[in-house]
């Protein structure tokens, strides 16, 4: 049925692009990008066997060949998501990837460098439509790179998880690999060179990749990453809590969590009864592992017993890992949907206004320095972390805009930028060659409405799909200078190697040395980012035995089994 549904004739008209794979036919159409060049576009490919019936909560299984010439003219389906409000035409039918190849032939005699595409969305949300193709082939082409852009299941059917053997999640990571394992196998026949993959993604798309370069059965399928925003080393891409919700759901669907049939409960239920459970819960949560379902370490997904270990003995792949000037702006700062409205976190406008020192001192003490992290040193610790962000080179009369700064910043550092800059400097130790950024451009606060100054999250997306944290907004000729110069740092690395481009040299990351390109107007290299903040949470960590940015107890043994703790489920305030 699901060939019938979807498999048509060529169709006749002369600009239908047809390619033949390993697994059959293929046929597009053209698209012309405002340079002028001509970009061949293949959408809705399928890389592996849908993941529905006895597949569902079960490894990707490869796609078999298809019969006769399959249409791809239109976006997948989105992967189901836990709450239809993100994605009303959700599909547990999702495992495609599309495909934008310049039309002419390839200036490098092993074809086309490709650029794989993985979108963010914690791992909750996100589609290779929402990103379009429009934008990112007119930013690529005209440089002769090759785009694929995958999906791969979100939330429960992507990462719900035993803790143990049954199910020990990552599933969604497991369609990435297939999905890469795919591309090197039709790379050739779109021209493009299976030799020459980057991997690039943005927030848990960026933590994917992150992932995935820890994976040893990506050795040979691509060569190079580029993370914006997102790091295995952040508590939010890596945490065991994603078994309590997980077990939180199972009750709520009425399996026994611990029986050795859980699986084939929840296979019983459709993706609505699943939603039906699900929906209302938000995005994120109220924490600084923000994340309800991520990855986690299983003993299966990474070569090594954890990341240090594994990006020891993983290949030493060219890396450019990036975040923004004030990512978690993003977070500190109400936005639609994202979660309720907190007294002490995502901000509506006049708790910005009259946010205080007391207010932060109250958000580190339920979400930072909690009692179940550092114990009886709990308030100790409190001291630390309010001296370090709340009162060191404070004016003598801080405002509320003060505060809420330092607030965001705290939390800035603790989602992404800790995370990015430990992965790079541990990378450049084991020998990879690592370049690091940071956007910094940004929209006048009058346009943005912003409380504060900074490059929120996703603010780099804007400039290469023209969609996320800036879509809707007016643009300038400084926009346009910027996406030049952002995607000119990008293209140069996805054919190097090396972000440098003819105006600005990128230096690599050393054992010594941190330098960066703050990517503005005017790029600059500065150096060590972030440089009192690290050194500030290394030091917590070693104090105090708890690593707060990964979330992890330094003094716990390692396990790759997990035992839910008692909690206040996410669920509870839906029957409030």
């Amino acid at each position: 049925m699901r060939w019938l549904l979807i498999l048509v004739a060529v169709l006749s008209a002369t600009n239908a692009a047809v390619v033949e794979t390993p697994f059959g036919k293929v046929s597009g159409f053209e698209h012309e990008t405002p340079s002028g060049k001509v970009a061949d576009i293949f959408l809705g490919i399928p890389y592996a066997e849908a993941p529905i019936d006895e597949l569902r909560f079960e490894k990707p299984v490869p796609i078999k060949p298809w019969p006769s010439v399959l249409n791809t003219t239109q976006f997948p389906r989105p992967c189901a998501v836990h709450d239809p409000i993100f994605a009303a035409d959700a599909s547990e039918d999702c495992l495609y990837l599309n495909v934008y190849r310049p039309k002419t032939k390839s200036a490098f005699p092993k074809g086309y460098p490709i650029l794989v595409w993985i979108h963010g969305g914690g791992w909750m949300m996100g589609s290779s439509e929402y990103y379009g193709y429009k934008a990112v082939t007119d930013n690529f082409i005209p440089h002769g790179i090759m785009v694929v852009s995958i999906q791969y299941r979100l939330g429960p059917w992507g990462f719900f998880s035993s803790g143990d053997s049954r199910m020990p999640g990552n599933n969604g990571l497991w369609d990435q690999v297939q999905a890469l394992k795919f591309i090197n196998r039709i790379a050739k026949s779109f021209g493009g060179d299976a030799k020459r993959v980057t991997l690039m993604g943005q927030s848990a798309g960026s933590a994917s990749v992150s992932w995935l370069s820890l994976n040893a059965e990506t050795d040979n399928l691509f060569q190079q990453t580029i993370e914006l925003s997102g790091s295995v080393y952040a508590a939010w891409t890596r945490s065991n809590e994603v078994v309590d919700f997980s077990f939180d759901l199972a009750k709520r669907l009425g399996c026994k969590p611990k029986s050795p049939s859980l699986k084939n409960c929840l296979k019983k239920f459709t993706m609505a009864d699943i939603q039906e459970r699900t929906a209302g819960i938000g995005l994120f949560k109220q924490d600084t592992n923000f994340a309800f379902m991520n990855p986690r370490i299983d003993g299966k997904f990474i070569r090594g017993i954890n990341f240090d270990d594994s990006l020891k003995k993983a290949p030493k792949r060219p890396t450019l890992i990036g975040v923004t000037s004030q990512d978690s702006l993003f977070w500190s700062y109400e936005q639609l949907g994202l979660m309720p409205a907190d007294e002490i976190y995502n901000l509506p406008e006049d708790e910005v206004q009259t946010y205080s020192r007391q207010k932060m001192i109250q958000f580190i003490r339920r979400n930072v320095a909690t009692k179940e992290r550092f114990g009886a040193r709990s308030e100790e610790a409190i001291n630390d972390i309010v001296t370090h962000y709340a009162d060191n080179d404070a004016p003598e009369e801080p405002d509320n805009l003060f505060y809420f700064e330092r607030f965001t910043q705290m939390l800035s550092d603790l989602h992404f930028n800790l995370p990015a800059v430990r992965e790079a400097r541990l990378k450049s130790i084991a020998g990879y060659p690592v370049f690091f950024q940071m956007y910094s451009y940004e929209k006048p606060l009058e346009v943005t409405e912003y409380p504060i100054h900074g490059t929120p999250h996703g603010a780099e997306i804007d400039p290469l799909f023209k969609t996320f944290v800036y879509a809707g907004f007016g643009e300038d000729e400084n926009d346009e200078k910027i996406r030049k110069t952002f995607v000119g740092f990008l293209a140069s690395f996805v054919q190097t190697g090396n972000p440098s481009t003819k105006q600005t040299r990128v230096l690599p990351v050393t054992n010594s040395t941190f330098p960066y390109v703050d990517i503005d107007l005017q790029p600059k290299i500065k150096s060590n980012p972030f440089g009192d903040h690290y050194v500030f949470w290394e030091k917590m960590a070693r104090k105090y035995g708890f690593d707060v940015s990964k979330g992890i107890n330094l003094r716990a043994p390692l396990s790759y089994t997990y035992e839910p703790k008692p909690q206040t489920s996410p669920f509870l305030r839906l029957s409030q």
